[in-house]
């Protein structure tokens, strides 16, 4: 995919002349330094445990300047930890200042960025070498974003989601550990465009990394292992993005889903088995190859219809604004094997296998994969 090639150049931003490096020492704030900063200015956090602002305070740090650099120069056994002040709600919220939120203005999953007059995006945004950690919503949150990378980071037992760009195009997000997610996703890529996820680890969170509503992003080369759920590609109805289309998942490792589940049983996730290893419901045009897909305990690579969860129910699909079903999805060369193997109760238990199609969606094909079991069997395959 061309967005691959240009990923470096696309997050490359000219830096003003002026801009400068404020160097941040533990026992000083980081939320001072930003106060201070300009566009392009870089601020560099010596190690140490960094609770910013008021316990109560519903974001630890804010960044609504364009081009603003936060590197933590964590080192072996010396991490930069951004904590939980006390009743803190996101840990790093980036976004133009009229999508701050939460609120009005700052909805996490309707910002202004999309629509109407207050229509605004922040140009540029890195973080590295952070460990955010025990936020009640989400460690860190992009809103609005063009060109930004998350590498090297640690998104540690934030509640909700552990990485957040939402509404954002032309991002990297690389080599990040993202553990303990109690509620959702470790990695979450919603309404976005253009985003690269290689090469991050990600474990016991309830979802490993999803791609919903989002446009030619990539999963390449991570390492998802005792979550629920593995990989997800998705797509939601009443969000201001209607398509999920062109995502690439490609050689990575997803095993060993097998952690309960957590989620409200009354949303989509809390009504699935925990154990599906790569699942794509609604999306289209996906390409799943060469990944490793193993020892998931209810399925390993699923292709649904979001009405799925209705026809489970014995209900009728409810009126959406999104087509619902999966089109033109390509799973190849993939080694998909051992999943499947605990029990689950009815009507679950006629859809484990290493391979499940709901049967719903034009064009999906399976070739060249390596796999025990279908449902169904044969899977239609890929025209060469």
């Amino acid at each position: 995919m061309r967005f691959i090639l240009m990923s470096a150049a696309l997050l490359a931003t000219a830096l003003p002349a002026s801009a400068r490096t404020f160097v941040v020492h533990r026992g000083q704030s980081i939320r001072n330094a930003l106060a201070r900063a300009s566009a392009g200015d870089r601020i560099e956090v010596m190690p140490g445990v960094y609770r910013e602002g008021a316990p109560a305070d519903v974001i630890a740090l804010a960044v609504t300047v364009p081009g603003i650099s936060l590197v933590g120069k964590s080192r072996p056994g010396h991490p930069v930890v951004l904590e939980n002040a006390g009743e803190q709600s996101f840990g790093i919220w980036v976004s133009p200042a009229s999508s701050v939120g939460p609120g009005e203005l700052g909805d996490t999953e309707h910002p202004p960025c999309g629509a109407g007059p207050q229509r605004a995006t922040l140009a540029g945004f890195t973080l590295s070498g952070f460990t955010v950690r025990g936020f009640s919503e989400h460690g860190v949150h992009l809103a609005c974003v063009d060109r930004f990378s998350l590498s090297d980071n640690h998104a540690d037992a934030n509640h909700v989601y552990g990485l957040f760009p939402v509404r954002s195009s032309r991002g990297v997000i690389a080599g990040n550990l993202v553990t303990e997610t109690e509620t959702d996703a470790g990695i979450y890529v919603g309404q976005s465009d253009n985003v690269l996820i290689a090469g991050n680890v990600v474990h016991d969170n309830l979802l490993g990394i999803e791609v919903e509503n989002s446009r030619n992003c990539a999963v390449i080369g991570n390492d998802a292992y005792q979550n629920t759920f593995g990989i997800f590609v998705d797509i939601l109805p009443f969000l201001q993005s209607k398509t999920q289309d062109a995502t690439l998942v490609a050689f990575n490792s997803v095993h060993d889903s097998l952690l309960s589940n957590a989620a409200d049983p009354e949303e989509l996730l809390g009504m699935l088995p925990p154990g599906i290893g790569i699942l794509i419901a609604g999306g289209d045009r996906t390409t799943v190859m060469m990944n490793h897909v193993t020892r998931n305990a209810f399925t390993g690579i699923a292709v649904v219809s979001l009405c799925l969860a209705s026809a489970i129910q014995g209900q009728e699909c409810p009126q959406l604004d999104v087509d619902p079903d999966s089109d033109g999805n390509r799973i190849v060369g993939n080694k998909v094997l051992e999943n499947g193997k605990l029990p689950v109760p009815p009507p679950f238990d006629q859809m484990e296998a290493d391979l499940f199609w709901d049967g719903t969606g034009k064009g999906n094909c399976w070739s060249g994969n390596v796999f025990t079991t279908s449902i169904p069997s044969p899977l239609p395959a890929c025209a060469k």
